[in-house]
């Protein structure tokens, strides 16, 4: 690399803090900005609905570095600022004071914002920092709260409510929770134990409107005959990817920022990764998009070396993990992959209703995706399965008596 322009890193989150790292750690010693529109330094989003939620962590510990890191590590972090257009043939970003900034080589990161169903003006959201301050404040005991989505920020939130004694309603379009990453049965164990905690379900609901009232906010059903009445509400219904600035630039996009296994976008130069990328599906053709903090680093690690010239391939497993009730959930692989997803004809290792089980989803006779119950010192040895070794005979996996670490080597 011979120009004098620097590596440039829109976003400043996980996948763009990560990203500065690496390439400083790979021996770049030269120019580098990273570029960040929220007005603070990057920080952990995992927390927001957990800890942070709940008051046992503050802003300051959620940081991915502390400040001076930046500055030791000669890396130039503007906060506070959006990039408006991006020219990949010029090289240069305009930044939204009007001055432009040239590029040797561009990595979006820009993540996404929480998604908001029309008519929801009445629901908070929970995707930054300031938005988990303010609901915090507002969570005391004795109040209640609709929560409107049943994936897993929507059940984590559920679960911290109910820890600082708050009145919870979880209202899910689907017939059971967890529906983008489990099959309906393991949804139904995690409602089961959200009930023993006092959460209150409303499943199979459509939802018309959530609207603020005087005395807090109604959720309003399709059929206009049924309502939830509470104190405040919040929208966990997934994020959007923040492709707009891909999109003005004429870089591919379909539901995501299109990259390749080398994480390179359609643009000569320009490479993107964390929540805003779309890769291509192993099993099932097409794109798909991996929203967690995991994929996020992965990535971005791959991404910085490829910045460098360091080819290094990406082929992730997916994983997504959370914790409700002191009972941990984590999830790899592919399961709306598998053929019996949506049944309870998958294989099991262990006690599903001591919630204390790993569920196996299968393709033909491979192993396409394992969730991990209880059970977070196998996990790590599913995902090396399904990676290394998908077509390990079912018996072998289920036997309590076969010791994984033998499989994975």
């Amino acid at each position: 690399m011979n120009s004098s322009d620097p590596l440039v890193i829109v976003g400043a989150g996980l996948a763009g803090a990560t990203a500065a790292k690496t390439l400083r750690a790979e021996g770049y010693a030269g120019p580098l900005v990273v570029i960040g529109d929220e007005p603070r330094q990057p920080y952990w989003r995992p927390p927001l609905s957990k800890g942070l939620l709940a008051g046992y962590a503050e802003p300051e510990h959620i940081a991915v570095a502390p400040p001076q890191d930046w500055a030791d590590n000669d890396i130039d972090l503007r906060t506070g600022i959006c990039v408006q257009e991006l020219d990949p043939a010029a090289r240069t970003l305009t930044l939204d004071d009007g001055s432009s900034l040239r590029y040797d080589q561009l990595l979006l990161a820009t993540g996404g914002r929480a998604r908001q169903l029309p008519g929801m003006d009445g629901a908070r959201t929970l995707r930054t920092l300031p938005e988990a301050l303010a609901l915090r404040a507002e969570l005391t005991e004795q109040r209640s709260l609709l929560v409107v989505g049943a994936g897993l920020i929507g059940l984590e939130v559920a679960a911290t409510a109910r820890s600082l004694g708050c009145e919870v309603t979880v209202l899910e379009v689907a017939g059971a929770p967890l529906g983008r990453i489990a099959p309906p049965w393991l949804g139904g164990l995690f409602a089961a134990l959200h009930r023993r905690n006092g959460v209150r379900f409303g499943l199979g609901v459509r939802l018309d409107r959530v609207i603020d009232t005087e005395d807090g906010v109604v959720a309003v059903a399709e059929d206009g005959r049924t309502n939830w009445s509470a104190d405040l509400a919040v929208a966990a219904v997934g994020m959007v990817p923040a492709t707009g600035l891909a999109e003005r630039a004429g870089i591919a996009v379909s539901d995501g920022i299109v990259v390749d296994e080398w994480c390179r976008t359609s643009a000569p130069g320009v490479f993107a990764a964390g929540d805003v990328t779309t890769i291509a599906h192993p099993l099932l053709g097409g794109l798909y998009r991996i929203e967690h903090y995991g994929n996020a680093m992965e990535q971005a690690t791959a991404a910085a070396r490829n910045m460098l010239g360091n080819k290094t391939s990406y082929a992730p497993v997916p994983s997504a993990t959370s914790e409700q009730f002191g009972t941990r959930l984590e999830i790899c692989g592919w399961p709306d992959a598998a053929d019996v997803y949506g049944e309870r004809g998958c294989t099991v290792r262990g006690e599903p209703g001591d919630l204390d089980f790993s569920a196996l989803f299968w393709k033909d006779d491979r192993l396409v995706a394992a969730a991990c119950v209880g059970r977070s010192g196998e996990f790590e040895q599913w995902q090396r399965i399904i990676r290394d070794h998908p077509y390990t005979k079912v018996d072998r996996l289920t036997d309590p008596a076969v010791d994984l670490a033998t499989i994975v080597g």
